[in-house]
């Protein structure tokens, strides 16, 4: 592996996500101000469900778009084709299957317009996650990372012109986040259909492989999300919208910290499906997963300190007991930074299917301890029950990966000299991409 182009694209994809993250949280201090708990709570109940379904529907495409690019088995005009040919299919999954679940899970302050312009968003979304895939399979991660922080800038500006100028509240909330997916959809399908020679056409061979390595990548990622998500379900259930707004805020803050290892993850997945020798990248992995954990920690801690004074003063004194909540998460968000970077290699050799045999009892536990804990004791339960689910997740993983690639147990906390060197040329080429 080339490292100074792996830790070149790592910091790209970094940034990308350090400038998403403050557009996002922009908006979400603006929607915390001015729709309230209630509201707020709202608004993260109705994009919960298309962010579930997305996550099933999507099929793995974008994994199996990375792995098939990457082996170059077939050319890329014909990938790319048999891509947008299942996009059309998966678009109309997504929204049958977001009816159904808008029916399951019906709430009365949800109104048709409302689900509507949620649902709208399905299709674009699943554009941009195919699309973003075909780029990263062609290695131009600059490229790709384009999309991620595009949206939520769009959603930051419209979120300020029609909630904060126009008081037009969660309507004009929903309005923002609709108009900024169908605005990078549409942009992500013209760049491709520049960029390559597509053909809408079924072709038998590649949509066949690509649909069952896919469905591994699909299966795994839902899996994966539900364990994210699930709280939020079940506490809109077994709870109220209030706790709902309350436990959404600090776990959404929480999840920030993720943000280093999944740049690590999105890079070693693009780079291991273009490598033949996967062992030369373990070693550099488990650094990787290792320093990362170590900088989340401590990332985490100052977190711990400041939150008291931070949140009340941002978002407003009536989500102060969301700072329970984040420091309830928080460590289960920190061991799960293992396997946001463990995972990227794993995918990156046709086997994220591996993450099911761990997360799928990881979610049963997290599934009955929410239903145990939440009606006693709402948010909080939630929290504990996650921060199990991702201890046992992570962990179970740990094991499946030193197996398959025959690595100790114990190496995960085996720190080396070569650790702190590729601390140290991450540090300098931060430094010298930020002119500090």
């Amino acid at each position: 592996m080339a490292k100074r182009r792996f830790l070149r694209d790592t910091i790209g994809v970094f940034n990308s996500n350090v400038f998403s993250i403050i557009c996002g949280l922009l908006v979400v201090i603006m929607l915390t101000r001015l729709l309230g708990v209630e509201g707020f709570g709202l608004y993260y109940a109705l994009l919960v469900i298309p962010i579930i379904v997305v996550s099933l529907t999507h099929l793995g495409i974008r994994g199996a778009s990375i792995y098939m690019i990457g082996q170059k088995k077939f050319s890329d005009n014909e990938i790319v084709s048999s891509v947008i040919f299942i996009l059309v299919f998966t678009s109309i999954l997504g929204i049958l299957s977001s009816i159904g679940a808008y029916y399951f899970f019906y709430e009365t302050e949800y109104t048709v317009l409302l689900i509507s312009m949620v649902i709208i968003i399905i299709p674009f979304r699943l554009a941009v996650i195919y699309i973003g895939g075909i780029f990263f399979g062609k290695d131009e991660i600059k490229q790709a990372n384009r999309f991620e922080w595009t949206i939520n800038l769009i959603n930051f500006i419209f979120a300020a012109a029609l909630v904060w100028s126009l008081n037009l509240g969660l309507f004009g909330a929903i309005i923002s986040i609709s108009v900024a997916n169908v605005f990078v959809g549409l942009w992500g399908l013209y760049i491709i259909s520049k960029k390559f020679n597509i053909c809408f056409q079924f072709i038998p061979k590649i949509i066949k492989q690509m649909l069952m390595l896919g469905i591994m990548y699909a299966f795994t990622f839902f899996i994966i999300q539900l364990n994210y998500r699930v709280d939020i379900l079940l506490l809109e259930k077994l709870s109220t919208i209030h706790e709902v707004g309350i436990y959404s805020l600090g776990a959404h803050i929480a999840e920030q910290l993720w943000q280093i290892p999944l740049a690590i993850s999105i890079v070693l997945f693009s780079r291991t499906a273009n490598m033949k020798d996967h062992s030369l990248i373990t070693q550099s992995t488990i650094s990787l997963a290792r320093l990362s954990f170590v900088l989340i920690f401590l990332l985490s801690l100052a977190v711990i300190f400041v939150a008291p004074y931070i949140i009340p003063f941002v978002f407003g004194d009536e989500f102060s007991p969301s700072i329970d909540i984040l420091q309830l998460i928080l460590p289960g968000v920190i061991i799960l930074v293992i396997f946001r970077v463990l995972s990227g290699q794993l995918a990156g050799m046709g086997k994220p299917y591996l993450a099911v045999y761990v997360f799928a009892p990881a979610l049963i536990i997290n599934i009955l301890l929410n239903f145990l804990w939440i009606p006693e004791y709402g948010g909080k339960g939630a929290a504990w029950a996650s921060d199990i689910s991702y201890a046992v997740g992570t962990i179970g993983y740990w094991i499946i990966y030193s197996r398959v690639l025959n690595v100790h147990f114990f190496e995960i906390l085996k720190f080396k000299k070569t650790d702190i060197s590729i601390f140290v040329e991450l540090k300098t080429k931060l430094f010298q991409k930020w002119k500090i």
